[in-house]
């Protein structure tokens, strides 16, 4: 079966992140892909991709309009006469499903989160199979997009690789260091963490010096949080570190892991630190939803996020054990649900059902 495979872009992230390890358990299913990139942006992802042995083509070298990324894999597509298109991201969902369209190919196309733009709902017809990273995907792809269930699986995208465990849990003394890992833009919702911080110093000016911030990432909000920062005198306490060339290096700097995400699908950071043993703080979206259980797995974030997150940072040191009994119990709920059995498995299932799809099955 031979596949085009197409993402909106190289840009570091979740999504890219991920695709060494979809691409392995399609090769493992007999598959074959053509991966190809609408644009580069930060091209963090296409660095990840060649470290692990991935060649991939772009559509354009520079981000283009639309009609530039449609024009170039139309011309892709009728030269290699694939059997599938396989999208991933809005911008190469809507490419696919024209290209697909006009070519006569199926497409298959992956939803990574409970959030849309509007021409993803107004073409998801012409998308054949619909693969959601995470059940709560699923769900909207059924209750918001009117996607019917026979058209939808789903594949979670984490699998619990890590080799790292961490090898102690903050006990109430020296500083107690929080940290995130993600782009920085509105759907982290980084600005609320700031504002909580400055909350909870606040009402507690004693726990200035015993309390650390690392915000790891990069992206468009960058300066707006650093002046953010700066305006509420948080400088010496909150600290943008940028692109992490080693994420799990970084986790593992960690005291607990923070996510304040206003959406999220299967969210691979926050899973990636619960499977290092890191205790996770974060709001009930995605997949986070179940992942990180009140008083067993994790802390939960309620609304309003500033106020619930300060008071979670309260009940922190008044409690300090509660991090290694929930970074415990969240490790071996994470590394037992998605596991390398199970990720391999639910990749077999949707390439079977994609086989289906085909006109010679």
């Amino acid at each position: 079966m031979k596949i085009e495979y197409l993402v909106t872009s190289l840009e570091g992230g979740g999504g890219t992140f991920s695709l060494p390890g979809i691409l392995r358990t399609i090769e493992k299913a007999g598959g074959h892909v053509h991966l190809s990139a609408c644009e580069p942006r930060d091209g963090l992802g296409g660095v990840r991709l060649r470290d692990e042995g991935f060649a991939f083509t772009l559509l354009a070298n520079r981000k283009s309009n639309k009609l530039v990324y449609l024009r170039e894999f139309i011309r892709q597509v009728r030269r290699s006469r694939p059997d599938v298109i396989w999208t991933s991201l809005s911008i190469a969902s809507l490419i696919g499903q024209i290209t697909g369209r006009l070519c006569g190919v199926p497409v298959v196309s992956w939803l990574n989160n409970a959030n849309t733009k509007p021409y993803t709902k107004l073409f998801s017809r012409l998308t054949d199979l619909w693969i959601a990273d995470s059940p709560s995907v699923q769900n909207y792809l059924r209750e918001t997009l009117g996607v019917p269930p026979q058209r939808i699986l789903v594949w979670p995208l984490y699998c619990a690789t890590t080799p790292h465990v961490l090898s102690h849990y903050w006990n109430g003394t020296g500083c107690l260091h929080l940290g995130s890992l993600g782009r920085l833009n509105e759907q982290k919702n980084y600005a609320a963490l700031i504002r909580a911080v400055a909350r909870f110093l606040e009402n507690a000016p004693q726990r200035r010096g015993a309390l650390r911030v690392s915000l790891a990432g990069d992206g468009p909000l960058r300066d707006s949080l650093q002046s953010l920062i700066d305006e509420l005198g948080l400088s010496d306490c909150i600290t943008l570190v940028g692109h992490q060339n080693d994420p799990d290096a970084f986790l593992l700097t960690l005291d607990a892991y923070v996510q304040p995400s206003l959406y999220e699908g299967m969210c691979l950071a926050a899973h990636e630190a619960m499977a290092m043993g890191l205790p996770v703080i974060a709001t009930p979206v995605g997949e986070l939803a179940h992942s990180v259980i009140r008083g067993k797995t994790g802390f939960v974030i309620d609304q309003p996020v500033e106020r619930s997150l300060a008071a979670i940072l309260d009940d922190l040191f008044a409690n300090p054990a509660r991090l290694e009994q929930y970074g415990r119990a969240g490790r071996d709920y994470v590394r037992a649900k998605f596991s390398v059995e199970n990720f391999n498995a639910a990749g077999f299932a949707v390439l079977e059902r994609i086989r289906a799809l085909l006109p010679h099955s």
